[in-house]
């Protein structure tokens, strides 16, 4: 009996070491280290570390101490030279970030190890040393590497998530963007990504940028309209949520460009917008002068947001605002005539020849801004007088397509007790452009 409880017994030991051992070959590998402390009470007692250090460890150790050298000596080449072979090909010597403090290296906390796409991969914890402009300050950082055959090689993750924020915010998704988010995907273990890029660069640029930001998958803009007003290009635009979070006062950058070149710019700072909520907007251009002929370019709508780069939501959508002669945008006819008693500067009672008229809106879009101009002289072809009467002007509701307003307009000279017959010029006016309708007119 006694036997069979010893057995049962060894059995059981056995099957705990071999789980032991499984469980430790499956697991993430984490060698951490300590320093031996010093008391003033005893004298210091001999301690071991808590993970004696490998090879893997000291080469790691080494790599990291290089890379505080050049940093510090903000030698982004040697930096360059201390990159895996995948680093190497995404990025320049120029992408690498030199932050201008200098830095020591002072410990190796501890280094984890797990396989990645590229291999052996390790994240070390670093307490270094750094100096600045506010002064001196001690902490840690994590480092990643990769083994590749000639040894441990120093893995840029925030390098190369700085580079894939800056080649979208140039060009948007493109084959190098693709690949480079591939390349953390493979080589970065510790930072697990979503398989849709998309969803893995909103996690790499809230990475990057600190915060979340409008992309163009979120978004549904349409151009409304357009039109010219004055000295100003007015766009109405419709923009609608379509992310599941809400847009908290967002900030849209427009830009028109005429052979690739940014000609013109305007901006519209939105009100927090819910998901799947639209908003129809407008915003303006303004010109050096008011535009005398069709003018025609691409627009671009980008979202800053506050943040350092600009993403372009929308690109390259062809505009053209066209001028339209004053008669293509209103009708006027002169419904009749008559002589109206007015009063002289000398309170006399004098007859003024007046016109009554009725300008139409026919064209495609509301009128902003219209006036009747008149020009008034004697059938001797002496000049009289010029009046003008605002049809739509400043501050008026605009006139709506196919709408009508009726009105009259009066010769600022007159006669005493005599309706005197006079000729009249009569022009439509809309800004700076002016279409003569009748010729000559004659009140009487």
């Amino acid at each position: 009996m006694l036997a069979a409880v010893f057995a049962l017994v060894t059995i059981c030991l056995g099957a705990l070491l071999i789980f032991q051992h499984q469980k430790g070959k499956s697991e993430p590998q984490t060698h951490t280290f300590s320093k031996p402390t010093v008391t003033t009470v005893d004298p210091p007692k001999k301690q071991t570390d808590m993970a004696s250090k490998t090879a893997d460890d000291d080469a790691i150790e080494k790599t990291c101490r290089k890379f505080y050298e050049a940093l510090s000596a903000q030698d982004g080449k040697s930096i360059y030279e201390l990159m895996s072979e995948p680093c190497k090909n995404a990025l320049t010597v120029q992408d690498i970030f030199i932050d201008g403090a200098r830095y020591e290296f002072l410990d190796l906390e501890s280094v984890q190890y797990k396989n990645s796409g590229h291999g052996q991969s390790a994240m070390a914890s670093v307490r270094r040393r750094l100096e600045d402009r506010y002064g001196n300050h001690e902490g840690l950082r994590d480092l990643k590497f990769v083994k590749e055959s000639d040894g441990w090689k120093y893995f840029a993750a925030n390098d190369i998530a700085k580079r894939i924020v800056s080649e979208f915010t140039e060009s948007g998704f493109n084959d190098q963007l693709n690949a480079d988010i591939q390349l953390l995907r493979d080589g970065d273990p510790f930072v697990v990504l979503d398989n849709n890029n998309t969803n893995a660069f909103e996690a790499i640029y809230k990475f990057d940028q600190g915060q979340t930001a409008i992309f163009p998958w979120d978004v549904e803009f349409v151009v409304k309209s357009n039109r010219i007003d004055g000295m100003m290009l007015v766009l109405d635009y419709s923009i609608r949520n379509k992310s599941a979070t809400a847009w908290a006062s967002a900030l849209l950058d427009f830009s028109l460009k005429q052979n690739g070149k940014i000609v013109l710019t305007g901006n519209d700072l939105l009100p927090n917008v819910q998901p799947g909520q639209e908003l129809e907007r407008s915003t303006s251009f303004f010109l050096a002068g008011e535009p005398q002929q069709t003018i025609k370019y691409e627009l671009d709508v980008g979202s800053s947001g506050g943040f350092e780069k600009s993403i372009r939501l929308v690109q390259n959508i062809p505009l053209e605002f066209n001028v339209h002669a004053v008669l293509e945008l209103a009708k006027l006819e002169v419904l009749s005539t008559q002589f109206d008693v007015a009063t002289s500067v000398d309170f006399r009672d004098m007859l003024s020849a007046r016109i009554n008229y009725r300008v139409r809106n026919i064209s495609s879009e509301p009128i902003q801004r219209l006036d009747v101009k008149c020009v008034w002289y004697s059938l001797s072809g002496e000049q009289l007088d010029q009046s003008t009467e605002y049809v739509v002007g400043y501050g008026d509701v605009p006139l709506e397509v196919g709408q009508f307003k009726t009105g009259f307009i009066r010769c600022g000279t007159g006669y005493r007790n005599a309706r005197v017959p006079v000729k009249v010029d009569v022009y439509l006016e809309s800004g700076d452009k002016r279409s003569l309708v009748y010729k000559g007119f004659l009140v009487q």
